[in-house]
């Protein structure tokens, strides 16, 4: 009687391991399929996303995203991707306002980069705008450039092109192929 209990008592406890050790074997494999190990997995998403950089007490630049994945995790090649809506609001030390929006961006760790793409537009408190539809911003060096189409409004000049480069205050801009109306000084 007390080998028969004790035989019971080996085999449940055999078939509780066996048991434990199937069901996570089956929901690793699971979570393998789910997640395969090179997947683009975010380490932290952020809703309604909004940051707001102050300097000496001012707001200098507030950036909103309904959505911001945060990819830092990466070995390599760490970002932030906006997949939804960027917009940035800019103000320099003059007061001056500048605004940045586009359908989706990425903000590049190393080398410290923005990516914006799908309607970029740029404009400013004075009436200067810029359009096109994929652009780099390197906000260090407070330098924008690109390759696509591009449409510059500024002075009552309208001037396109295809490839630019320019500050973002639209000084010493370069746009390549360009057409459009310009005003010309006469000597």
């Amino acid at each position: 009687m007390f080998r028969n209990k004790h035989m019971h008592t080996s085999i449940a406890v055999v078939f509780s391991m066996a048991m434990l050790f199937f069901s996570c074997s089956n929901d690793e494999l699971k979570t393998s399929r789910l997640y395969p190990e090179n997947a683009d997995i975010p380490q932290s998403e952020t809703i309604n996303f909004k940051l707001n950089y102050t300097l000496n007490g001012e707001s200098v630049l507030e950036l909103t995203a309904p959505l911001m994945q945060d990819f830092s995790n990466k070995e390599r090649f760490k970002f932030q991707y906006f997949p939804k809506t960027f917009r940035v609001v800019l103000t320099n030390k003059n007061g001056d306002i500048t605004t940045i929006t586009a359908d989706k961006a990425y903000i590049y760790k190393n080398p410290s980069l923005m990516e914006l793409i799908g309607n970029v537009i740029i404009h400013d408190d004075k009436g200067a705008s810029l359009k096109t539809n994929h652009l780099f911003w390197d906000e260090k060096n407070n330098h924008i450039f690109g390759e696509d189409k591009t449409i510059l409004k500024q002075n009552d000049e309208m001037i396109s092109g295809t490839g630019f480069d320019s500050s973002l205050d639209f000084k010493n801009v370069r746009i390549n192929q360009i057409s459009g109306r310009l005003k010309i000084k006469e000597k």
